[in-house]
């Protein structure tokens, strides 16, 4: 599957449907790996570097290049993800796990990942954002991938300049869904 996506990833340009109803975004991970600042870099939102932890979740709309998403940020706590995530992320499009990649992280992230492959359909994308490559100690994507098996991306989501590589990688997806939905994958 990988493989199939990462090509389809390469040779793939969105072109928005007008009829298209809004992407349904969930971003999930545990406290502190930067969801909450990865939705704020989306909506290209000023991001402050204060870590204020999300209660329960935060819902949104907002337009990337044409595409209109609901994005849904699940708090990481423990008892929000219990209570929330199996009532809210169904219907997904596509979920983003965040990790801050670090070893120990990544391996609580896994544990996560695969509670919530369990409460979506196949149609739901799910790929991994190993965010703050910027910092020591953190480990690289690919090793990230290897260890989640599923496709993983690097990430700094404090960093302005990568908010049109994120929106590119949503259009993109978006485009693997809707080509699954067809049944064209």
């Amino acid at each position: 599957m990988q493989s199939t996506f990462k090509s389809f990833i390469k040779n793939s340009t969105f072109k928005p449907s007008q009829q298209a109803p809004a992407a349904k975004i969930s971003i999930i991970g545990t406290p502190a790996v930067g969801k909450t600042t990865l939705t704020k870099l989306m909506r290209g939102q000023l991001i402050s570097g204060k870590y204020n932890p999300t209660m329960g979740f935060n819902l949104g709309a907002t337009n990337l290049d044409g595409l209109n998403v609901r994005l849904w940020d699940f708090g990481g706590q423990k008892a929000y993800l219990k209570q929330h995530l199996s009532k809210y992320v169904h219907g997904s499009d596509i979920i983003f796990v965040v990790t801050d990649s670090t070893p120990k992280n990544v391996l609580t992230t896994k544990e996560l990942l695969e509670h919530s492959k369990t409460l979506v359909d196949e149609s739901c994308e799910l790929v991994a954002l190993a965010n703050k490559q910027d910092l020591q100690g953190h480990m690289s994507p690919e090793r990230v991938e290897d260890v989640l098996q599923i496709p993983t991306f690097p990430m700094v989501a404090i960093d302005k300049n990568n908010r049109q590589r994120i929106v590119e990688l949503i259009n993109t997806l978006m485009n693997y869904v809707d080509a699954r939905k067809r049944g064209d994958n």
